[in-house]
């Protein structure tokens, strides 16, 4: 069950995803395909990585999640020409 959670920027309701807590580390997929960790820091980045779905506990799930992702990509520019 979502509830409301207002100490979120976006004032919106907490996912049922997992979310890191204060400078627990954490795996982002980066506009390159590379998999960078960060440090969880309640900054605008943080949140927007997460609203996003591009927050990872481990790395291998980040980089299991890349390479989904590249194949939606591939398929974009395939079914696309572009």
């Amino acid at each position: 069950m979502k509830e409301k959670n207002g100490d979120l920027p976006c004032c919106g309701y907490k996912d049922e995803r997992w979310q890191p807590a204060f400078q627990q580390r954490y795996f982002v997929i980066l506009g390159d395909g590379s998999v960078q960790m960060f440090r969880w820091s309640g900054a605008p980045f943080d949140y927007k990585a997460w609203q996003f779905g591009n927050c990872f506990k481990t790395r291998r799930d980040a980089e299991h999640a890349r390479e989904a992702v590249r194949q939606v990509l591939q398929a974009f520019h395939t079914e696309y020409g572009r």
